[in-house]
Formats: structure tokens, sequence, C-alpha cells
């Protein structure tokens, strides 16, 4: 038998290491490039979720602050009422019906010329804020995006211990506000489907700490 003797490796030029064949070339830069892509998208994908984040924490410490305001000042309020209207032309319910209204208006002292009213604008579906001044001050956007679903709902109550919409003022109550939302971040962003993410809801019952008068 014949022994022929195989042929030695291809060597390159500048030493003893193999050539790559062009099959291995184009599939080590297919592996590189799909490496490359896959960290692009996840730098991508970790500074979106950064942002989101950030965005969320920031909206809802406004939030925060905003309905922290509210608490306050109803808990301030020397003398208050539910009604109707606007910060212009406030019209207080009369004793003997519902106690309910879009608005409140909270009188931080016995004298009738400091005071504060809450109300809603069903068009807008926003909840302000307006305290008194002169000349007529600036309202301040308390929440946003509120779907309540009619327009009596965006409204102000005043209840009794057993959560029973009043009539009678002779007892002092609870003022009770219900807000829904369809934006997960409140006030100024909406993200999702459709620019909406799921409904939630904020329901309030606070108490003036020392009321005076009807």
């Amino acid at each position: 038998m014949t022994l022929f003797p195989m042929n030695p490796p291809a060597r390159t030029r500048g030493g003893d290491r193999a050539a790559f064949t062009l099959v291995e070339l184009m599939i080590s830069m297919g592996i590189f490039s799909m490496v490359t892509l896959g960290l692009i998208s996840l730098h991508l994908f970790g500074q979106r979720h950064d942002q989101l984040v950030q965005s969320k924490l920031g909206a809802s410490d406004q939030s925060r602050r905003a309905f922290d305001r509210l608490t306050e000042d109803i808990r301030a309020a020397k003398i208050w009422s539910i009604g109707n209207g606007v910060f212009s032309n406030f019209t207080a319910i009369a004793n003997g019906s519902v106690q309910q209204g879009p608005a409140v208006r909270l009188q931080l002292t016995t004298g009738a010329s400091n005071y504060i009213v809450y109300y809603f604008d069903t068009t807008e579906r926003k909840l302000y804020r307006q305290h008194s001044g002169s000349p007529l001050p600036d309202r301040t956007l308390i929440a946003s995006g509120l779907t309540n679903i009619t327009a009596n709902s965006m409204s102000f109550r005043a209840e009794n211990y057993r959560g029973v919409t009043q009539t009678d003022l002779t007892h002092k109550g609870v003022v009770s506000v219900l807000l829904e939302f369809a934006e997960y971040q409140y006030p100024l962003t909406a993200v999702g489907p459709g620019l909406q993410y799921d409904y939630y809801k904020m329901e309030f019952k606070i108490t003036p700490h020392v009321p005076d008068g009807p």
C-alpha cells in the first residue's frame, strides 16, 4: 500500500494562524451584529424605562402635594359649604336640601373675605382651586384627566358618620369627594394604548378640625 502525505493546513502570510474561510467570517459577523443590536436595544429599553419611572415618580409627587393641599385646606376651614358654580359665582346649597354639588367653599376665618373655592370644571373634566384676592386670582389645577361617569359624580358631598349625604346642616359632617382617572400619571402625562392607562380612583373623606358657624 502506498501512503500519500497529507497536505499541510493553509497558513497566513503573517505567521502560523489559520485563516478564516468566507463562511466563518460571515457567521462571525452575523453573531457580532446580533449581539451589538441586542446590547443597543437593551440600552434603549433601559433609558425608556428610567424616563417612565422618573416621570411617574415626579407626577405622583405633584399629585401628593396637590391633594395634601386639599386636605389641609378642608381641615383648616372654620366655615364650609357645598354649592354650585365656580369661584366668581359660588352659591351655597340651602339647609334642608341634599348637600351635594360641584364646588366647596372653605372660609379660613370667621370673616367672609378669606376663603378658598374648589370646583369641578365638568367640561374640561378638571378640578381647580382658587383663593380669594384682588384682583381675581389665578386658579390652580388640582386634578385633570377625570373620567367620572357623569357630571353629577364630579361633586363634593357633606356626609354624616354613616356615609349618608346630609340634608340637615345642624350637625357638622364630613366633606367627601371622589376622583376617577384614566391617566396613570397625574396631572400631565397620559400613556398606554389610546393614550390611556388603567382606570383608578381616589376618594377623600375629610373633616374640618374646628368648624364654626352654620
